[in-house]
């Protein structure tokens, strides 16, 4: 009997645990099918907000040059049309020629702000939608760049405009951005003759700086050239 016992005792199998190294390949697996949903998440969240900063900074670099375009056409229709006391013409000068050269006037030193041109301010200008929208019939007010009067912009939350953090984006209402924007304009003379300051163009430059999630500032360069209306 005993003998017997001792077989069927020596038969039975006991459950076998898992080892170490199962236990880690385990855990690696399921760490990897946990985590691997979250990083993607969280590297479509990052490349969503560089993407939005990006189209921010391309928008407000055309803004810029939109505006220089709204000036100019406004000095154009007053000259053409002769409806503003703005457009004074000097001797043998058409309407057309005398848009141009006041239009180029406003971009240069003026009591209302820095000039745009890069020979005559290398820190270049700045500007938003108030300061050029709203002013048609006189000069309009520039900054430089690199003052607080217009380093960084501001929106404002009711309308969605972007101003000049100092100058217009102060106190209730407007959220301070990490975006800034520079503007430098050459002439580029287009004949080497008597007219030759109503036949240049324009190379607009602007540059809009702003901060990524990483720390590393990006910034966007838009070139555009304006031409005299003929």
């Amino acid at each position: 009997m005993n003998h017997f016992l001792n077989r069927r005792i020596g038969t039975i199998k006991h459950p076998r645990g898992f080892t170490l190294v199962e236990t880690l390949v385990s855990t690696m697996i399921i760490t990897i099918v946990i985590l691997g949903p979250l990083m993607l998440a969280s590297n479509a969240s990052t490349y969503a907000r560089v993407t939005k900063d990006t189209l921010i900074a391309t928008y407000l670099a055309q803004e810029a040059i939109e505006l220089l375009r709204h000036q100019q056409d406004s000095v154009y229709i007053r000259c053409i049309q002769s409806i503003s006391s703005v457009c004074v013409l000097s001797p043998n000068e058409t309407p057309e020629e005398g848009a141009w050269r006041i239009f180029k006037a406003r971009l240069g030193t003026t009591p209302q702000g820095a000039s745009c041109y890069s020979n005559e301010n290398a820190n270049g200008c700045s500007y938003d939608v108030l300061d050029m929208a709203r002013t048609q019939d006189g000069n309009p007010t520039k900054y430089i760049s690199t003052l607080s009067s217009c380093s960084t912009l501001s929106v404002e939350n009711s309308t969605g405009l972007y101003v000049c953090s100092g100058a217009h984006g102060v106190g209730a209402g407007f959220t301070l951005t990490g975006f800034s924007r520079l503007i430098s304009i050459t002439s580029i003379p287009t004949i080497t003759t008597s007219d030759q300051a109503y036949n240049d163009d324009l190379r607009v430059t602007v540059t809009v700086k702003f901060k990524r999630v990483n720390g590393y500032t990006r910034q966007i360069k838009v070139i555009d050239f304006l031409h005299a209306r003929a």
